[in-house]
């Protein structure tokens, strides 16, 4: 029985595709015909969050020894019996350019050997800066890194606006440095410390337009683990409870994005339950030690995502 003439050409549409393979058909083999998807392109972060975060650092190192400082420093009636007899020598004590021969006791200070190791993994291991010979000088020196803060922070929040940031993140930092500002004006360096920490959380929340995880969630949590050292200085166990329980929640975000991501949350973890236990005796110098090691695993990973 023959076929109706207007059946016949469909008939034959078919047999050319299926000879043809349905090349050269809209909407035939899409799969093998559309072009790959572009690949996202990697985010680069602007030299300035950088600057603003070792800025911060340092401002937090200084204030650091101030404690320290006092400590050593010799009182005024001390100074008035040596001042005759040490007038005109030359000892293997004396400050040059300055500085203080005095040690760095990080054991004394509240948050001791984690932000030395901390900023040792900033600036790639560079030299260690001197002790001020008082505290007049370290402030000095405070005064003036928060100053080229405000810089920093005039040169970044252009682009924060350009990549349309959230206004209460912006704002939320502005207070944070005005915070820090004032704690530096009137030379309170516990205020200071937890006003520098503060910013550098403040720093995590506008980091993800310009940077790839890990790097705004390991800030989140150096953050964190300074917050414990400072809460554990004013007996605040509950406060540095809740730190710790934040990074551990957070342990297997921060390294989902890196090769051997599993084995590296499994060493923070062991690292952050060490932690926990030195937190359980509210022993703060075995706290001190425990927080260095997960500071350097925290550096560790953003230097394996860089």
């Amino acid at each position: 029985m023959f076929l109706r003439k207007k059946n016949v050409l469909p008939v034959l549409l078919l047999l050319l595709l299926s000879i043809a393979g349905c090349s050269g058909f809209p909407g035939c083999d899409t799969a093998q015909k559309n072009p790959p998807e572009k690949t996202q392109e990697k985010k680069e972060t602007p030299k300035v969050i950088k600057d603003i975060e070792t800025a911060t650092l340092e401002i937090m190192q200084m204030a650091n020894l101030i404690p320290l400082i006092e400590a050593e420093s010799p009182k005024p009636e001390q100074t008035a019996e040596k001042g005759g007899e040490e007038a005109g020598q030359k000892g293997g004590t004396e400050q040059e350019g300055g500085g203080s021969n005095m040690a760095l006791t990080f054991e004394k200070t509240i948050l001791g050997e984690t932000i030395k190791r901390e900023l040792e993994s900033e600036a790639g291991g560079g030299e260690e800066s001197k002790m001020p010979g008082d505290t007049e000088q370290a402030w000095d020196k405070i005064k003036m890194t928060v100053t080229e803060l405000h810089g920093q922070w005039n040169e970044l929040e252009p682009m924060l606006v350009e990549k349309k940031v959230f206004p209460e993140a912006i704002s939320s930092f502005e207070e944070a440095l005005d915070s820090l500002t004032i704690s530096i004006t009137e030379h309170d360096y516990l205020g200071t410390l937890t006003a520098a920490n503060e910013l550098t959380g403040r720093l995590s929340k506008i980091m993800p337009p310009f940077a790839e995880n890990p790097l705004p969630v390991a800030t989140d949590l150096k953050y964190h683990l300074r917050k414990i050292l400072l809460d554990v200085a004013s007996a605040d166990y509950n406060g540095a409870q809740e730190s710790l329980n934040y990074m551990k929640e957070h342990n297997h975000t921060v390294t989902s994005s890196l090769q051997e991501g599993e084995k590296k949350a499994e060493i923070l973890r062991t690292s952050l339950d060490n932690l926990q236990d030195a937190l359980n005796e509210r022993n703060p110098g075995l706290i001190n030690i425990k927080a260095a090691i997960v500071m350097e695993e925290l550096a560790g990973i953003i230097k394996d995502q860089q």
